[in-house]
């Protein structure tokens, strides 16, 4: 092959890479450039990182196979930081990829839960804020003498668009 051959195959195999190149290949491409700007070897960064070479050599080659938690502190303090992206419109263009920050999400979704707190509602449902205490916490816990934190959360369960179909009795 001719240089100029050489210097095209390699152009092509740079677009094929990038073109496969997953999230996990560019956490470990973050880690290795990191080290290499420090001018560390993988036993010298391990080290300064305070984890084991077993564990910075996993990361950089395979970093999908990690926790999430792991990948997010091993990019701590790198300049390089994982991202929620909503995709753009690829085809035409005009809707550009956007990063989602914690203003993208609804009030339900960050603060509504049950009333000991522990799990949020069904995502199915859709939540609402409670203006005042429903009849059944009233009848139930109020008046029964042993009232409950009031619900600050709830959610109406859809009722169906169409009726069920009744059985008709054709035979």
């Amino acid at each position: 092959m001719t240089p100029e051959q050489c210097a095209a195959q390699r152009q092509i195999d740079l677009a094929a890479t990038i073109r496969g190149l997953t999230l996990a290949d560019a956490v470990g491409l973050a880690l290795r450039d990191h080290r290499r700007r420090l001018g560390l070897s993988q036993r010298a960064y391990a080290r300064l990182r305070s984890k084991t070479p077993s564990s910075i050599a996993r990361l950089e080659s395979s970093a999908g196979c990690s926790q999430l938690k792991a990948v997010i502190e091993a990019l701590d303090g790198t300049g390089f930081e994982l991202a929620l992206v909503r995709p753009g419109d690829e085809d035409t263009g005009s809707t550009p990829a956007a990063i989602v920050g914690p203003d993208a999400w609804p009030m339900t979704e960050l603060l509504a839960r049950v009333r000991d707190g522990s799990r949020r509602f069904p995502a199915h449902h859709e939540a609402q804020a409670v203006v005042s205490p429903p009849s059944w916490w009233w009848h139930r816990e109020f008046f029964a003498g042993r009232p409950g934190p009031e619900p600050q959360w709830y959610a109406p369960r859809p009722t169906p668009q169409e009726p069920y179909p009744l059985r008709s009795d054709t035979a």
